[in-house]
This record gives C-alpha cells, structure tokens and sequence, in this order.
C-alpha cells in the first residue's frame, strides 16, 4: 500500500477512535465502572477480566528477540477486540516502556471470531485470548544488566454495555549470554502460537464491485472448508452484520462480501486480512495479502441500501420530523413549549423582531443539543452501545439526576424561586442573562427533559439513525429536533397565529403554576424508577437530596439583592445543592431478585430464569415471557391495562400458563442475551412458549386479543 495512503486512511481511524474514546470514558463515569490497580505487577484484576504478563525466556540476550504475551481471562459473556474491532469498539493498546535501544513489536492477535450483537456485529475474541508482542534487544545490551519492562494496557470489554479496562504491569528480567525458557510462560505461548493465523502459500485476489465484494483464494488440494469468513484489516470494507458467502470451484474458494460504509478502494495496492475457515471443531486463520483485480475494482462509495431499501430513508426522515412534533404534546415537554408560547403572548404586541430572534435561538438550543446528543449516542454504538434512546436510563446517577432537573423546573414553575424576570426564566438562568440567552438555554432545556420522552413514530427512526451512516443518523437526529422546535418557531414568525393566542393576563401565572404538576409527577415517575434500580435505601438518598435541592432553590430566591448578606445567602444556596448532589455519587444498583413469585397485574409471576425456563418446557408447561423494564413507559402502560384484565389472568390460569418476568431496568447480561437471542435489543419484548413447538414473539403494540390468541392457538396445537 502506497504510504501517503496509508497516512491518509489511519488519519480518518484515529479521529473517528477520538471521538469514541472520548464518548467510552462518559460511559465509564456514568456507570461508574471500576479500573484497574494503577501499581504495576505482573497481574491484573479488574471488574470484568483477569490479565497476566507472560514471557518465555527468563532473560535477555544482546540483539536477540525475546516473545511477551498478554494473557486474559475475561468474564463470561464479555468479548474484547480484534485490531478492527467491526461495527464497533477498539483494539487492544499497549504501551511500551522499555530501556533505550530495545524495541517492541505490535500485537499480534489470536484468529478472530464474528460476535453477533443484533444488529451490530464485532470481530473479537472470548474466553482467555492471548495476545503476543516481540521484543528485541540491542546488539549492545551488556550481559549481567537487569532489564524493567514495563507495559500500560487498555482494552474495551463489552457485553451489553461496554467499559474501558486498563492495567499496569512490570517485569524484570535480567540480560544473559543464552536464557532458559520460562516454562510456564513458553508453554503458554506456544499453544498461543497454535491459534494465530498462519501465511497462506497462495495467490488471492480482491475485486470490488457496486453492490459486492468478492476475494478469490488459491484453495488447491486443500479439502471443502465448512464455513469460511473474511477478516479484513481496513475497518469499512465490508459489512460486519452481513453474511458472507462462499464457493470452491476448480481449486478456487471464492468469498461474497457485502461491501461497507465506504472504504475507497483506489487507494489501496493491497488487501490484508485473516481467512477464518472452520472445519468441523477445527478452526484455522490465515494470513491473506490479496492483490486488487484494477479491471473491476470499483470503490463501493457508501453503499449502503440495495433494491428498495432505499426508498426507506425519505420515510424514515418524515417519521422523525413528525415525531419531534409530537413530542410537544408529552407531558413532561408542554410545560416548557407553554413557557416559550407565553412569552409570545406577553410581547404579541410588541417588537416583531424580537420575538423571531428568540424563535430561532430557541430553535437553535434544540437543534444545538439534539446534534450533541445524537453524536454522543452514534459514538456510543461505535464503543459497542445497543440501540434505545432509554439505555442512560439504566445508570441511577442519570436516572437521579434527570429527577432533580425535572423537580427544580417543577419548582421554578411553582413560584417558589424565580430566574430572570420574565417566563423564560428557567431556561435563562442557565446563562445567567435574560432575553436572547434565555430563549437559546430553554431550547436545551426542552430537548434534555424530553429525552427520556420518546414517543409516537420515533421508534423506527431512532433505530435507523444509528445503523445508517452518520450523516443520515444526524440528519435524523436534526429532523427530530425542528419537530419539536416547529410549534413555537411557527408562532414566533407568524403573527396571526400570535394574535390567536389568549391575551396576558393574570390567567397566565396561574396556568403555570397548574403546569408544575404534572412536571413533579414525571419527577416522581423517575424516582420511582429509581426505587426499583437501588431500592428504598437509594430511593431515601434521592429524597433527602430532593430537600436540599428544595432549599437550596428558597436559598436562592431569597438571595436576590446586593450586599454582604446576599452574598451569604448565595454561598448557602451554593452549599445546599452540593449536599443535594452528593447522594447521587453514593447510588448503586441493588442485586435483583433471584427467584420467587410477584403480583404482575392480575396474575402471579414469576422472575425470569432461565433453569426454570427449561424445566417448564421439558414438563410441557406454555410459558409466557415479559421482557420489561421500569423506565419503559410502553411496558409499565401494558402492566396495568393488558396485564391487569381479569380475561388475561383467567386464560392464563385455565391454561395453567407461567408468566415469567425478565426485569431489565438495570444492565443485566443474561436478559440481554436472551433478548438477543430473539433478535431484539430493546424492551418492550413478549414471547410465548406454547406446549410444543417454538417460541412466538407477539406483535407491538400489544393488545388483549393478541396475547389470548396467541395461548388459545397454542393450546389448540398441542
């Protein structure tokens, strides 16, 4: 590959690996993840691996080569990387330390392994990879020196979430005329050896086409291989979530790729990768260093829809303008559309200009945090993030937090403090300024309390935005946000629409005040959530910050004026809201329940498991599952309507069917695993396991004739 090349393709990796660095620390903060022990050693043990630092020689020799490994025991159902990681995540890194003169080679990674995470996949490894590094010692290196290598390692590890891991790890070794192997570690690195790829010996061409890809491999003499993937090292060849293909014709094995989000093809003088070929329980990789058919190379230019798919984006683009819109109408977003509506009212009369400035800057603050929000979410699905708007609902700090921004605007509207001197006061305090700053700070504000309100036709939209590229996931994002902004940006530049508005009036302090109700109520529907992800000991801490919080906002009011004692008021305020902050920093997820029964509607429940699970189905038992979680405002709605009806209960009793519960309102490696073994990655999700045959996954939204229909039909089958 031509070096200025090369330059410019790993220019384009490291910006895009910024970026969701950047966004994995979030997440680690945010789940308040623990780290690795920053004192070098020889192990390592952090929350979700065990590392080692191996060698296979007790000792250096002048100018010789002497093999590391990283040894890894990583915990079950978690997966790191290959160097391209696929859909998402990153490779391992390590960081030499090393004397002057002596040098360390790059990783070299075990056979990668496709690892399906609907609809993602990633190329990585499970159980105890090991990962091996050469290094070589001066000619000069004097016999008799004792050698510190030390090495900094991260890695990203994933399941449902992901969590950047790191360690420190030093060795010493001592610099010697002929060293003895290490035995344990030689032993180690040499069955690693085993399950590295080796050189393939023959000829492999590479050639791109619009819609495929396709690699020709020298396969003579060598039997049918059962199953074959390719590797490729560029991330953005091909499509990781798509299958591949293969052939063996006239000695040939020729590979059907579909291509990826858009590697340009032209630049390249070759193609590397690993050809994984699995024959039976044996499974082999090979090195490939394919040449490129010129005659029919064509760069896939960012395809990525075939056919009608298309046809789909322009939909998917109007559901999202349309959504956004719809959004204005969730309870927890009226109020702050009210407060900008009124503030047109108060100045319908007055200077036009004005009221369009703070139209678009208020439309500038949705669009502004919209864009920042959807960049984070499409970082956090290249860091190994699922799809859902409502997964940082599953952090109890987040969970917490959202509470307190909803009850201070519950409060603000109340009339118990008061920012600025006008209705855009909630959204100016954020800048400290009124007018121009005030509408631009309640745009944000609309926007942060509406996230965890997704409501109609969002769904669809939201999953696409982070499949599809990035610019037509942000354009998505943006689309959403001038649906919400619509409404009072149509007011602001129409002044018959102005004129119909209710004049001002006293009326107005009223209805807003009636309006912090139903904000406190969704303040309270979070808390909720939050009782059932820490229980009532995290429910407590978040109460007792609620009154500090409440103090604090009387503080402040009280506070207005100039002078010493003002001054001292502010700082108590001050002080106020950092002992109301500080409970968030002490909630923890509390264990789940492990087994036993619970009222769900009307009818007896039992928690998900899966060893009960498969002793229902040998006995022949139908089983319903309700995959579910606190904050998921469809599947608490289904509890109480569909659940809760007398006709569901009896049917579910006189076919002595067993409801199971998989509760996902904090992360939980085993629900996940089995919604993805449903395909799904979201909740709401119910399946039914009738008495015999397979499993039926019931169609959203749910209703009550669908879940009798589909026991009555079960029974029936039997």
């Amino acid at each position: 590959m031509a070096a200025s090349s090369q330059a410019a393709i790993r220019g384009r990796m490291k910006f895009t690996q910024l970026i969701v660095s950047t966004a994995f620390w979030f997440v680690a903060f945010a789940a308040t993840t623990v780290s690795a022990e920053f004192s070098p050693a020889e192990t390592v043990k952090t929350e979700h691996a065990f590392s080692e630092l191996l060698v296979e020689r007790q000792g250096f020799a002048p100018g010789e080569t002497t093999w590391f490994a990283l040894r890894q025991e990583l915990q079950l159902g978690w997966h790191v990387y290959w160097k391209n990681p696929g859909d998402s995540g990153l490779p391992l890194s390590l960081t030499w330390t090393l004397p002057e003169g002596y040098t360390a080679g790059e990783p070299v990674y075990p056979t990668p392994e496709r690892i399906i995470i609907e609809p993602l996949a990633n190329y990585g490894h499970h159980g105890e990879p090991v990962f091996m590094a050469a290094v070589t010692a001066p000619e000069d290196a004097q016999v008799g020196d004792e050698i510190v290598v030390e090495v900094s390692a991260f890695w990203l590890i994933c399941a449902e979430i992901c969590v950047p891991e790191e360690g420190q790890f030093r060795l010493t070794l001592p610099v010697v005329e002929a060293p003895t192997l290490n035995t344990r570690g030689a032993a180690i690195i040499e069955e690693a050896r085993t399950l590295t790829p080796v050189s393939h010996d023959g000829a492999a061409v590479f050639s791109a086409h619009s819609e495929k890809m396709e690699l020709q491999v020298d396969w003579a003499n060598r039997p049918a291989p059962r199953d074959v993937y390719f590797f490729p090292v560029l991330e953005g060849l091909v499509e990781p979530v798509a299958a591949q293909t293969f052939t063996v014709q006239d000695g040939s094995l020729t590979i059907g790729m579909t291509p990826g989000y858009g590697a340009e093809i032209s630049e390249l003088d070759e193609i590397e990768g690993v050809l994984r070929v699995s024959n039976n329980s044996d499974v082999q990789g090979y090195e490939i260093n394919a040449t490129i058919d010129e005659s029919v190379a064509v760069s896939p230019g960012r395809q990525i829809f075939t056919g009608n798919n298309v046809a789909s984006v322009p939909l998917l683009l109007v559901m999202a303008f349309f959504g956004g819109v719809l959004l204005n109408i969730m309870p927890c977003v009226f109020p702050i559309l009210f407060i900008k509506a009124a503030s047109v009212v108060k100045s319908a009369h007055g200077e036009q200009s004005i009221v369009r400035r703070h139209g678009l800057l208020y439309t500038a603050g949705v669009l502004a945090t919209f864009a920042a929000l959807g960049g984070l979410l499409l970082a956090l699905r290249a860091g190994g993030q699922h799809l859902g708007w409502g997964f940082h609902l599953q952090s109890p700090i987040v969970v917490g937090f959202s509470a307190y921004i909803l009850f201070l605007v519950g409060l603000s509207l109340a009339g118990l403090f008061h920012v600025g001197e006008n209705l855009q006061g909630v959204g100016s305090g954020m800048a400290g300024r009124g007018g121009s700053a005030g509408a631009f700070f309640t745009g944000v504000l609309a926007v942060f309390v509406a996230a965890p309100c997704i409501g109609p036709l969002l769904s669809a939209p939201m999953g696409a935005a982070i499949l599809l590229p990035p610019a037509i996931g942000m354009l998505i994002f943006l689309l959403m946000a001038l649906g919400l902004a619509a409404p009072y940006l149509a007011i602001s530049f129409s002044p018959a629409l102005g004129r119909m508005l209710p004049r001002p009036g006293p009326w107005m302090e009223v209805f807003k005040q009636t309006l912090s109700f139903p904000v406190f109520a969704a303040a309270a529907f979070l808390l909720w959530v939050l009782a059932s992800q820490t229980g009532v000991d995290g429910l407590a801490k978040a109460l007792t910050g609620a009154i500090f919080l409440a103090f604090a906002a009387w503080l402040f009011e009280k506070s207005k004026g100039d002078g010493k004692r003002a001054l001292f008021v502010r700082i108590g305020a001050g002080v106020a809201i950092l002992l109301a902050l500080a409970p968030l920093s002490q909630l923890k997820t509390a264990e789940a329940a492990s087994s036993g029964v619970m009222h769900y509607g009307a009818i007896d429940a039992e928690v998900y498991d899966e060893g009960s699970l498969d002793s229902l189905r040998a006995a022949g038992r139908p089983v319903f599952i309700d995959f579910t979680a606190a904050w998921c405002v469809t599947c608490q709605f289904d509890r109480i309507t569909i659940f809760s009806k007398n006709s569901v209960a009896r049917a579910f009793e006189e076919m002595d069917v067993t409801l199971m519960v998989a509760d996902w309102t904090s992360r939980d490696p085993v629900i996940t695993e089995a919604l993805e073994s449903f395909n799904a990655n979201g909740v709401p999700l119910y399946v039914y396991y009738p008495p015999t045959g397979s499993p039926q996954v019931l169609p959203l939204p749910l209703t009550e004739n669908t879940v009798l229909r589909a026991i009555k039909d079960g029974e029936e089958a039997r």
